[in-house]
């Protein structure tokens, strides 16, 4: 019987209404070590991950070389040493695309929720300042997606369905990647290649969708930060670790952006000491944020643990997986 490690918890799977393959020795494990992972993996052939698993770093993988495939449940692989990996012959695999809807629409909320101040006023209400909030709200005047310039940073399979809802909406659209898209793809999705300082300074609302790797780890930082307009919004449903968090916490502080909404921290869960949760009362207002939940709808998992199964199936019939991201 084929045995597979699973680092997804077992209630995953039946809240995402995905069956487990009864011919299939799985076994669940969370482990808190290196050693644990290892002692997990030692009678294992696969290895099923979340997207933001533990780091699985040189030292595990040579320990557990003979694993066959090790299967990231998202699109993100960004915590496995690839290149460790393929020295040892060990393919790495991702589930692209799956979510980008549910990740485009949590996105697009996070816009609407800061322009219109949702979670202040809902505070505010509870805490019988409703006249007050109110009043304020008309003074300092609302924003909306209609007739805002938004700027993408990343333009995969999530920034261009998160680029095809806005324009529905009414936005100006404009995009940041390191390759610039065919002009039938700008065409067809009503979007502008926009260089990087350009797409800060000139944008209402800036939306983070890169991978993670040493191009983008920082790539939003004290001097970017600058660059955004007084008032703009920064989004990150990417990666934590994208953002210097201690500069955003500087500019929220300061007023010099009008908010942000954050679905990503580094790391996760962020601890107690994470400057962007000592804000002071005044800046706490411009910041939203979520437990990493962009992409994790019923629906988006059930799609994302699917893959994943069939993947390594697809390994255990001797057929070659699909989506191996480092050989």
């Amino acid at each position: 019987m084929t045995v597979v490690i699973s680092a997804m918890p077992k209630w995953r799977f039946a809240a995402s209404q995905v069956a487990l393959p009864e011919d299939w020795d799985i076994r669940f494990i969370q482990p808190s070590t290196d050693q644990e992972l290892i002692a997990a993996c030692k009678q294992a052939e696969y290895l099923l991950v979340p997207a933001s698993t533990p780091e699985i770093n040189a030292h595990i993988l040579k320990n557990i070389r003979h694993i066959k495939l090790i299967q990231s449940v998202g699109a993100g692989f960004d915590r496995i040493d690839t290149q460790a990996a393929a020295a040892l012959n060990i393919p790495v695999a991702n589930v692209p695309g799956k979510n980008a809807r549910s990740v485009a629409e949590f996105t697009v909320g996070l816009m609407i929720a800061l322009q219109r101040q949702i979670l202040l006023a809902d505070q505010e209400i509870k805490a019988g300042k409703y006249q007050e909030i109110r009043k304020s709200m008309f003074e300092q005047g609302l924003g909306e997606i209609a007739g805002s310039k938004i700027g993408l940073i990343g333009f995969g399979a999530i920034g261009q369905q998160v680029a095809r809802i806005l324009t529905v909406l009414g936005a100006s659209v404009s995009y940041y990647t390191h390759r610039q898209k065919s002009p039938e793809t700008e065409a067809q999705l009503q979007v502008t290649y926009t260089p990087l300082a350009v797409l800060l300074a000139q944008s209402d609302i800036v939306s983070l969708h890169v991978p993670l790797d040493e191009t983008t780890r920082g790539l939003i930082g004290q001097q970017e930060l600058k660059r955004m307009s007084p008032g703009s919004f920064l989004i990150n449903t990417a990666r934590g670790e994208i953002v210097d968090q201690v500069a955003l916490a500087q500019m929220l502080e300061n007023g010099c952006i009008g908010g942000a909404a954050l679905d990503v921290f580094a790391p996760e869960p962020p601890e107690p000491e994470n400057p962007l949760l000592k804000l002071s009362p005044a800046a706490k207002k411009r910041l939203l944020v979520t437990p990493h939940i962009a992409g994790v709808t019923v629906r988006a998992m059930h799609d994302m643990l699917q893959a994943g199964l069939e993947n390594i199936a697809r390994s255990i019939c001797g057929q070659q997986p699909e989506n191996i991201v480092n050989m």
